[in-house]
This record gives structure tokens, sequence and C-alpha cells, in this order.
């Protein structure tokens, strides 16, 4: 017997809550915009246009189309209905896919985008990490190394280095577009508190955020160092640092995810204490 499918709405975020808290570690992002938008999509950071597959009262999938085009999934069942209902709303361009990695690669099937041009295909490694198990690099520890959230002279070059950052990963010229994005996006989590820096010899050297926390996790994303300053430990410091904040306020537990093939960033992280849980797949279409 089929499973219903239906558009989410509000009444149906404790039910959809205890779905992804299930699966908190592949969740992340889907968990943190329900608690801050709720299910109402006002095309507002954040929001979405959730789908679920919902047996009873129980949530058994959930795909969700965010303000910025990204479809975000926990759907281990029940995929080709959810999605056909979803792209029927007509509610925006599908701009990329988020997820479990099998998930991914099913989705664009689905939606008949595998040989639709990307500016990103990438196959992840989903990191975790108790915060009580953080490996706190030396030079952070004892102080010489200062992790720190930015000041605002420092915003305009984190937006230089939030430019950088998605020009080497996704390609494609420095266009207006592209640097009003790496401003909003910059503003916007340096105004939430997920933005931190480390600063050696009085030296802006690294950055990261929190894109998206909850109150017991976060998850770590915009990690970037300058190219002339790489292979010193500085990521490594900065993300450590951010962790440890998070930490004082309650947070127990972060998740990240890097492509496999970044030998590097996957040292760093493995140094400070994170471990893989699990795969993860980013699709950024041109």
């Amino acid at each position: 017997m089929a499973v219903p499918v239906r558009q989410l709405v509000p009444g149906d975020e404790q039910r959809l809550s205890d779905f992804l808290e299930r699966r908190a570690d592949s969740s992340m992002i889907l968990r943190a915009n329900l608690r801050r938008s709720g299910l109402l999509d006002s095309g507002s950071a954040y929001g979405g246009t959730y789908v679920g597959a919902i047996d009873g009262q129980k949530v058994e999938a959930v795909v969700a189309l965010y303000w910025n085009g990204f479809v975000s999934m926990q759907a281990p069942y029940h995929m080709g209905p959810i999605l056909t209902h979803l792209t029927g709303l007509g509610v925006r361009p599908v701009k990329g896919l988020l997820g479990p990695l099998a998930q991914t690669e099913e989705a664009r099937q689905l939606l008949g985008l595998r040989n639709a041009p990307t500016r990103k295909n990438s196959r992840e490694d989903l990191f975790a990490l108790d915060l009580g198990k953080i490996a706190v690099p030396g030079n952070l520890s004892v102080g010489r190394w200062t992790s720190r959230r930015p000041r605002p002279t420092e915003i305009d070059m984190l937006i230089d280095w939030r430019l950088a950052s998605v020009r080497e990963t996704l390609g494609g010229p420095d266009d207006e577009v592209i640097r009003a994005e790496a401003g909003e996006t910059i503003r916007r989590q340096d105004g939430e508190g997920a933005l931190w820096v480390l600063e050696v010899d009085r030296r802006l050297v690294s950055m990261n955020s929190y894109n998206a926390m909850i109150p017991d996790m976060v998850q770590i994303g915009g990690v970037f160092t300058p190219k002339d300053l790489r292979g010193l430990g500085f990521a490594r410091a900065c993300v450590a640092g951010s962790l440890l904040a998070a930490r004082k306020t309650g947070v127990e537990r972060s998740v990240l995810f890097t492509p496999k093939e970044n030998a590097s960033a996957q040292a760093a992280y493995r140094a400070i204490g994170f471990r893989v849980v699990g795969e993860y797949g980013l699709v950024v279409f041109q």
C-alpha cells in the first residue's frame, strides 16, 4: 500500500523533527532550517517548501526545496513520489542537491538532471565529533593563536575570502551576483554569531562558520585559509576554536562534510577528533 505524500504544513513540525532527530548527523541543514523558519516558505533565508511521506502520524521521508534553490533531503524511501509532488508545486527552480550520497544520486536521476552541467559534483565524507573529545591544537591551547568573532572592520576582507573560496570550489567569474551573495552570506553569518576567525601575530589567517545550528549540535562550513597560509595548521585551529566556543554554550556534537579527495582537509579534521560517519553528496548546477 502506497504511503501518502503531501506538503508539510504548520502543525507538522514535531513529527518532522522527531524523524530528523533519529538521523541527526546527516540531517543538520533540514533540522536547523526547520528550527529557524518553520514550514512556511516565505522566500527568505532558511525558508523552504517541505514534502514528506507520512505513514499514519509518522514522517518516513522528507525533501525540502529551499529559498536558494537547493534541495535538501532525508528520504531513504519514497523519493520518486516526493519529488513528483514537490516539483509539481512549481515553487522555484532547482539549483543544487545536498544530502546523503545515495539519495542525491537518486534524486538527480529522478529529476532528469543526470546530464545537466554542473559547477560542482562532489562525493563527500560526512564527519562527526562529540565536543567533549576535541583535540585542541597546542598553539591555540596555550594562547599563541586566538580564535574569536570577527570585528566590524574585518568584514570586507572576509567577504573577499568568501569570494575566493567560491571561485576556488565552484569556478566561474567574480561577477556582481556572486559578490553580492558573498556579502550577504558573510554579513548574515556575522549577525547570527556564526562566523569565526583565527588571529596569529595580529593577522587574520583563517575563517570558518557554523552553517547550521541547533542547541545541541553545529555543522561546520565555510572553512577558508588563503593559499599562501595553508599547511600551517591554521584551519584546524580555527575550527577547533569555534567548537570550543560552541561547547561553552551547551553544544555537544558537531558535523561537517568535505570532498573525499581533499586529503589535507580530511587530515586536519581527523587531527581535531572528527571521524567519518557516512557519505554526502553536493551538486551545484550551472
